[in-house]
């Protein structure tokens, strides 16, 4: 692109240093997406002149240094936390914070500033940022309360660093539980070993839409939820329709997602992208049912009772008592109903009666007692368990996969039959890859689009101070 710059970095951040006056959110988003980073582990800044030795040689400790310049320590005598030393304060952390933990905000949400009431939630986080926010957090803090995403950042800016060295990190149960649905999706199609959990993710969906698209007011709450749904339908809707052109497996009515609807009775390759379907119906339903004044009111005056009788409602259509209208899908609205009220559970009374309905609903609706083991035993784990260890080595591992749930179960079918015949590893893996590589590709692409356009609005006055 022409612009001079030096990069540096450890583990958990790419950080460079560019001359000139850029802007650096945005070239970190092309950056980000060209070397298939997540967005939040790239930090670009705008210096006068590059940081260089007395040898004329690039400083790169000082590039580095530039992410999170480090304040000198002192004990506080009341709560035994580091405290910045005053006139040391790191730019854009509270006094006694970690310098990090609003930039991670600022790169995962990219916004300009975070003042020290500002929570995830209200910063327009969603249940994909919160993948990258909170993968970042633990390496920063270690384990994180269950309801990190509601702390003002001033908040988390007071509890202590995590240790370093840890052999396994603590990440939130529904990240490691949606990555691992995922790959067990996979590996079933490829029947490498068999644990089907496309309905898990379901209730996972459930749960980060209560926890994530209700927080807000009414009708800021909307627009957060058509934000929400164009990041599922823009991406499947370009997919299918590339897979239509390449194959003879789908139809139009797959494009636009409506072969749950119109599709043939028999199961064919016509059914592939059911899952993608019912999420975005369940999402267009609950979005037109949360838009009533009267029943935003009644959810927020009761939250948990009102999640609760959706999953009453929910079972008429599991025990056939209603028809849901699709011609093959099984009902699934009251999986994610579920999710909803795991989310909204505050005691341990709550919790409990959500695992009761679980483990006497589900047997029977599969036919099959390892899928109904499987999905009880995911529910259970969002319901009991906050975090999960997982090996530090696969933290980041995991926090992509989870990132990149949906756009994998996109991909893999027109992956894993290619690399089949080569192996059922490979052909996992391979889909997982090409996967988490289309999900960094829809997230560079905006970023990449817009930096054209402020590149083409640069160019025109140079070129009108050049013309005749």
């Amino acid at each position: 692109m022409g612009i001079t710059a030096a990069a540096a970095g450890t583990d958990d951040l790419l950080v460079a240093a560019v001359e000139g006056g850029h802007d650096g959110g945005m070239l970190a988003k092309v950056l980000a997406g060209s070397l298939g980073l997540p967005r939040a582990a790239v930090v670009v800044h705008a210096v006068e002149q590059l940081p260089r030795l007395a040898t004329g040689k690039i400083d790169y400790p000082a590039v580095r240094s530039l992410a999170a310049p480090e304040a000198t320590p002192v004990p506080d005598s009341d709560s035994g936390a580091a405290a910045a030393v005053p006139g040391a304060a790191v730019p854009g952390a509270a006094p006694g914070g970690h310098a990090g933990i609003r930039q991670i905000f600022m790169d995962a949400l990219e916004c300009d500033s975070v003042a020290d009431d500002d929570t995830f939630v209200s910063l327009d986080g969603d249940s994909l940022s919160y993948v990258a926010v909170s993968v970042r957090l633990e390496g920063v803090l270690g384990k994180l309360p269950s309801d990190w995403h509601l702390l003002p950042v001033k908040e988390l800016e007071r509890r202590r660093p995590a240790r370093k060295k840890r052999f396994f990190s603590f990440l939130e149960t529904s990240l490691v539980v949606r990555a691992a649905a995922i790959v067990c999706v996979v590996a079933t199609h490829v029947e490498l070993f068999t644990f089907q959990t496309a309905h898990l993710l379901f209730a996972v969906a459930g749960y980060n839409f209560a926890r994530f698209q209700l927080a807000e007011e009414r009708v800021p709450r909307l627009r957060r939820q058509f934000r929400g749904l164009a990041r599922i339908v823009v991406p499947s809707v370009l997919f299918i329709a590339v897979a239509y052109l390449l194959t003879d497996h789908y139809t139009v009515a797959n494009i636009f997602l409506l072969n749950a609807i119109v599709g043939p009775e028999q199961v064919t390759t016509q059914w592939h992208f059911w899952f993608v379907e019912l999420l975005v119906y369940i999402l267009l339903a609950v979005g037109a049912l949360m838009a009533s004044p009267w029943v935003d009111r009644w959810e927020r005056r009761a939250p948990f009772l009102f999640a609760l009788g959706l999953v009453g409602v929910a079972l008429l259509s599991r025990y056939d008592l209603v028809d849901p209208g699709l011609p093959k899908p099984p009902p699934v609205f009251w999986i994610f109903a579920l999710g909803w009220a795991l989310a909204r559970a505050r005691t341990n009374l709550h919790r409990l009666t959500v695992s009761l309905i679980t483990v006497l609903a589900l047997p029977g609706f599969f036919n099959s007692t390892v899928r109904e083991v499987t999905v009880a035993a995911g529910i259970l784990l969002l319901a009991w368990v906050p975090a999960l260890p997982v090996p530090a080595l696969l933290r980041r591992v995991t926090g992509w996969l989870a990132a990149a749930s949906l756009y994998i179960y996109l991909t893999h079918w027109l992956v894993y039959p290619v690399l089949l015949p080569v192996s059922q590893v490979l052909a996992v893996a391979g889909s997982l890859v090409f996967g988490v590589g289309y999900w960094a590709l829809c997230r560079w692409a905006p970023g990449a689009w817009t930096a054209v356009k402020t590149r083409r609005k640069r160019a025109r006055p140079a070129l009108a101070r050049t013309g005749p």
